[in-house]
Order: structure tokens, then sequence, then C-alpha cells
């Protein structure tokens, strides 16, 4: 037998949280179990003396189309730098990975990384797990951390603590008892009374948004006719009628924050205009908002809005660069749920807190004087659906026997098929509170569990070359209804607060041109961003003569708008420089490659974006070829996959012969999926290849840098069509990151 390690090491890397908060549970667990060893992010990997620790295990996230997080970027490039071979040779390694299989490079960072490591001399002791988002992370985490323990006791040393961890960890992945609810249990649970289920709300709260009927009441709890109003979840129980035990439920998430309230007075720390705990990779900016225009028509499935930010100085930045925007949670939510947790919102907007915590998320390290509303704007996320683990801990803070007995089902083996109901009716904090009225969470345990609030990010869609002071970026407006049978209306958070913001801009009619507002003249409007990191290279090359091949359909053409603005500015410079150097005729047309755009949408009336800034790219020799994938004029639904497909004799001539890059921005799951399909099949059959083979080739050029992606996760929005359809209603937008979709097209 190998000789144990006398330590682990863990090294993170995450990009909203979810590997982080999993990473610490582990570790958190490891010690609980009597394993010495330390947390770090990748970042610190020096911390983690890594050639010298036994034992490794790496839990990574992926972002974009399968690359690192940014807090990994660092350890990534010390990884390649690395020359000796035998590097880790000494390390036992095992890798978590949490990917999305609607990309098509599905845990690419953590299959990477395994076989860097490996490379570099690293024995692999457990074999990698692979956790699919769309599927749900818990179906690969939870058993890879339940089997992981006594593989790692044959590889590191552990210290008998002469008590059972089972015993130990009284809320392990292990059986609880169902507890027969009381005759009040009963009571407060039938259906037709309201006791427990109408939350006094304040005065001053107006409806966050209209709530439809669930299947289980008839009306909304809500004791103010004027109060935002939890929503109530339905849940069939009917599987637990007869359980009187339930398996596979996760751990309570160990205790960690503690609210330490700082003398009166005390004024909070601001950075800009958002809180100074809230973390950005780069500085925040305090944007003012120029104009907004609605640059969708009348009658489209999504309204689309146009925004331009003036930075108030000159700002380097590249067309397809992407910025975040720090939008707080809705202020109407925010206010009902700290009412819902009995705070007193007039007095916690004055009184400031330090969160304080041996092992803190990294969204709350910084909160050292923060006001416990700010807490639940910027830190926390109370719209996402619940992970298991938070259910799991709400279960603890729950007095109605019958209530909590329905959460532990949930977040059991036994109510997988609830659990997975409850995330497709997408409820907020409210709304499970709401359902379980005898739950009274801690604040501070809340703080611990909730994942953290993220930015909104979206692409520049101009050039610094024409407009050096601004950006400007396109949306579309998320809102929806939940798919049958639940039909509960919901929001995005920053599109409606940005809508809000703006005045909520209507739509033009089909044959005028859209309303362009200028916001500045009315008054100022602030919106905090930071510029993203740009790690995948998805900007323009700096070679003009290298062609290009552009394929967006619906907003993934906004940031190719700020492309071929860039090329245009070139064009103009180059046009006043006329002949050069030794070379005084030399034709300035060759120093431009062709660009050939695929650019689809639902119905040229309605939807067709950026219309008369593309046809004139057309007219001034900008854009070589248009090509328009019109889904919804004829009877046969055209997509810009099918069009690559029609075209791909001519595009293998283009890409392989002629060496244009292509860039393809959209849906991960619907167009992504087809162009990449298409690509492979132009290769098969003009390339002579078998088709893995094919695929192989667009994996190098993805490697190489020659097909870049900028690529959006939609899960339901073709069930959002659907629905759209059954209830022959136009008020279903939607939208995320670029804001892109397949019903665009």
């Amino acid at each position: 037998m190998t000789e144990k390690a006398p330590a682990y090491a863990i090294l993170w890397a995450s990009q909203t949280g979810n590997a982080e908060w999993i990473a610490k549970n582990i570790h958190k667990e490891a010690e609980t179990r009597g394993f010495k060893g330390e947390c770090f992010v990748m970042n610190e990997y020096e911390l983690a003396n890594m050639d010298k620790t036994g034992v490794l295990i790496f839990v990574t996230s992926n972002t974009g189309d399968g690359d690192p997080p940014d807090n990994s970027s660092k350890f990534w490039r010390f990884l390649r730098r690395q020359k000796d071979k035998e590097y880790f040779a000494r390390c036992k390694v095992a890798v978590l990975g949490l990917g999305d299989t609607n990309y098509s490079n599905f845990n690419n960072s953590a299959i990477r990384l395994e076989k860097k490591v490996r490379d570099l001399g690293a024995t692999v002791f457990y074999e990698k797990g692979l956790a699919d988002d769309a599927e749900g992370l818990e179906n690969v985490v939870d058993p890879w951390i339940e089997n992981l323990w006594p593989v790692l006791s044959d590889y590191c040393e552990k210290k008998d603590t002469g008590v059972d961890p089972n015993a130990k960890l009284a809320a392990a992945m292990s059986e609880v008892k169902i507890s027969p609810p009381t005759d009040a249990d009963i009571a407060a649970q039938e259906p037709y009374s309201m006791t427990n289920r109408r939350e006094k709300l304040p005065d001053v709260v107006t409806p966050y948004t209209t709530l439809q009927n669930s299947l289980v009441m008839n009306e909304q709890i809500n004791g103010d006719a004027n109060a935002i109003a939890g929503h109530k979840i339905h849940i069939d129980t009917e599987a637990l009628a007869n359980a009187t035990q339930l398996t596979g439920l996760p751990r309570i998430p160990a205790a960690s924050a503690k609210l330490v309230a700082l003398d009166k007075g005390t004024e909070p720390s601001q950075k800009g205009s958002v809180p100074q705990f809230v973390y950005t990779p780069t500085p925040v900016m305090d944007a003012v908002v120029s104009k907004v225009s609605c640059i969708s028509r009348k009658g489209a499935l999504k309204r689309t809005l146009h925004l331009e930010l003036d930075l108030g100085h000159e700002t380097d930045f590249q067309p397809g660069d992407a910025f975040g925007v720090l939008a707080p949670n809705d202020e109407d939510l925010v206010q009902a749920v700290l009412r819902r947790l009995d705070i007193k919102t007039a007095e916690q907007e004055m009184q400031m807190y330090a969160v304080q915590g041996d092992d803190l998320p990294s969204h709350l390290k910084h909160a050292t004087c923060v006001s416990m509303v700010d807490l639940f704007r910027y830190a926390v996320d109370i719209t996402t659906a619940p992970r298991k683990a938070l259910l799991r801990l709400l279960g603890e803070y729950t007095t109605n026997a019958q209530e909590k007995n329905q959460i532990m089902f949930l977040c059991s083996k036994q109510g997988t098929a609830q659990f997975n109901a409850l995330r497709e009716q997408q409820p907020t904090l409210l709304d499970i509170l709401t359902t379980f009225p005898s739950c009274h969470p801690p604040i501070e345990r809340l703080l611990d569990t909730l994942p953290a609030h993220m930015p909104r990010y979206y692409s520049i869609a101009n050039s610094p070359l024409a407009h050096p002071r601004a950006i400007r970026f396109a949306f579309n407006i998320v809102q929806y209804t939940t798919a049958d049978p639940y039909n509960v209306a919901r929001k995005g958070v920053a599109t409606t607060w940005l809508d809000n913001l703006t005045g909520m801009v209507e739509a033009a009619a089909h044959d005028a041109e859209p309303t362009l507002i200028d916001i500045a003249v009315k008054e100022r409007i602030v919106v905090p961003i930071f510029f993203k990191i740009n790690n995948n290279s998805f900007v323009l090359p700096t070679d003009t003569s290298k062609p290009m091949l552009l394929i967006g359909p619906g907003t993934g053409i906004a940031p190719f708008i700020g492309f071929l603005e860039h090329r245009d500015e070139q064009r103009k410079i180059r046009n006043s420089l006329g002949g050069v150097g030794a070379f005084p005729d030399r034709d300035i047309a060759n120093d431009f490659g062709e660009i050939r755009v695929y650019y689809g949408f639902r119905e040229r009336n309605k939807d067709y974006l950026f219309n008369t800034e593309l046809e004139e790219f057309v007219q001034r020799g900008v854009i070589s070829s248009l090509e328009l994938a019109v889904s919804r004029e004829s009877e046969k639904k055209t997509y810009v996959q099918d069009l690559i497909r029609r075209d791909k004799q001519e595009l293998y001539d283009f890409i392989v012969n002629k060496g244009a890059l292509i860039y393809v921005c959209g849906d991960a799951k619907g167009m992504a999926t087809g162009v990449h399909e298409a690509l492979a099949d132009m290769l098969v059959e003009y390339g002579n290849m078998e088709k893995m083979e094919a695929i192989r080739t667009l994996t190098t050029w993805i490697t190489e840098k020659r097909y870049l992606r900028d690529l959006v996760r939609y899960q339901s929005l073709r069930d959002l069509l659907a629905q759209y359809n059954a209830n022959k209603t136009r008020q279903i937008y939607s939208g995320h990151k670029h804001h892109i979709d397949t019903l665009t097209t």
C-alpha cells in the first residue's frame, strides 16, 4: 500500500460561487471526518505547496464555452509554463467538474485540468466527477462526495476522533425519520385555512409582479392588495404519504457568517454607487445613460432595448468585450423578504454590520461595513431556484412537522421528481418562505447558504474608434411565464431594472423608425459597470486582412455590430492615408479581408435588429455578403445553420483555403449546436473526413482560436414559446448575457 499523505489540499475555481461552495463543504466535512487539510482558490495555488502536498482535490466550474473561471487564470498560466514534467510526481489527485451539456465543450476545464496534471506526473486516485447543470449538479456531486471518503482514507492520513463520523454528521446524506404531524400542524395546512398563509407587509411596498394562481391556491397569499406577494409552490406529496424514512439528504451547510453590529452612526463604505464589499475583477465605473431606444417593433416576441452609456472619459476597450452590470435585486422583493424574516427595514437601513467568520464565501469577505438591506440587494441571490442544501437548512428552522416533512422530502432521494418540479416553478426565496410559514431561518444561516448575487454581462456593440467615451449594448427584456401547469409570471433582475431606469420605452410601429430618447437631456441615470477580462479572444484579429465569418441570431448580432463599425472606421482611416510608403498605388481594398455575415430573426418587420446599420455596412463594402435566415415568414422555417449547410461548399473554400476566422454568438443549446454540426458535415463532405475526424478538427480550430464562440445557455425557452402560443399573449420576453435564444430565429 502506498504511504499515506499527512494532509490534503483542495483547490477550487468558481465563476458564480457553486464550485467554491461545494469545495468548502468538502473541506469542512473532511475535517469532521478526521482528515487534515486546507482549501484555496486556484489563483492562490502557491499557498497550497502543491508539489509537496500528497493529495490534491480540484473543484472547477466552467465559463463561456468550456473556459476556466476567472479566478484560476494565474493557476493555468503556471501550469502552461511549468517545464518540470515530474512536478506533481508525489501527488495523488481527484477532479470534480461542474459543467453543462448544453455546451459542446462540456466540462472542458475539468477534463483539461486532469490531463495537464497527469502530464506533469500526477496520479489520479479517484475517478473524476463531471456534473451537468442541465440535469442537476446534485445528481453527480452528491454521490461523488459520498464515495470519496473511503477512497481518500487509503491515500490520506485520518485522525481517529473517537466519534462515529456519521453520528457527528447528524445532517449527513443519511436517513431521517418522518415525524407525524400534530393536529395543529394539519389544521394549519388545511387547504381552506389562511392561518400562516398571509404575511402582513409594509404599506410602502408596491407590487413586485402580478403573480398568476398556482394549482393549490385560488388567490395570492397577501394580506395587503398593494404589497408584493409570495407565491405558494405546488408540491405533489403523494409519495410522502407512505414514507417512514427519507434517504440521500444533503448535509446541513456549515455555519460561518456572524453579523456584528457596528456603532450607531457608522457610515457605510461605498464604491461608486454600489456598496464597497461588492467584488469586481476590474474597477467599478459609474456610467451615465445617454440614449435609449427600443429596436424591436410592435408585435415582436421580445422587446429589445439598445442603450448607450457615457463613460465620462476615453476608455480602452475592444468590440466584442463584455462588461458587467451591477444591478441590485428588485427593491420590493428585498423589502418583502426582510419583512418575512421579521427585519424592520427602516431601522436596518441605518444600522451597519460587519460580516465576520473564519471561512466566509468570497462575496461576503469584504462586507465589513454594510446594512442588512444592502446585503440582500447586492450580496445574495434571492431569485434563483434553491439548491437542495438550502432546503435542508430551511428544514432545520421549520417548526410545523408537516411542513418540515415536506421540505425534507424535497431534498431527499425519494423526492427527486418533486424537487425537479419545484425548480421548474423557479421560486424566489419569498415564495419558499411563503409556502412554509413556520420556517424562520436566522439571517446569518441564510448568508451562509444563499448563492452569490451575480452581475449580468453584456457585449459591447460599438467601436472605440467611433465612440471612445461610450459603450452601446442591446438586450431583451426578461419577462415570461413558467411552463404549464404552474403558470407563474417571472421577471429578470437586470433587464427589468434597466428597463425601469430608462422609462420602459415602447416599441415603434412596423413601418416606423425606433424612437431614440436622449436620456442625458432629461436626467442623470447612473448604471454601475465594470469591464470583464477577455480571456476567450472573442475580438477582432489585429490583422485587418484576415477574412471573417460572423454567425449570430437575434441579439447575438450585437457584438458583430461593434466589429463591423470598427472595421468601417479602420477603412476610413486607411482611405484618408491614401498610398503609403513603397506602394503608392496599393489597392486599399486588399488591406481588409472579406466579411460574411449570417444573421437570423423571426420577422423582418418586427425583429430585424440593426437593419439600417447592416444594410449601410453592405453598401459601404464593409460586409461582403449578408445572409438572412428569416424563420417565421414562410411555412419552412429557416435558421442560420440551414444557410451554413446551403453554402457549405463555398464556406469550405472560405474557411479552409482562404483562412477565414469563424465567430459564433448565440444560444449554446440550439443554434450553436446546429452550426457546429453543419460545419462538421461541411468537413466530411468537402474535406474527405470521417465524422469524428471532422469534430476533432473543429476542436483544434477552437484551441487555435480560429473558431471563436460566445455562447449563452437557455434551458427552457422552447417551453416558453409553447406557453406563448398556448396563452396567445405577446408578453413573454426572454434574455440573458447577450440575451440570445433560438426563439429569435
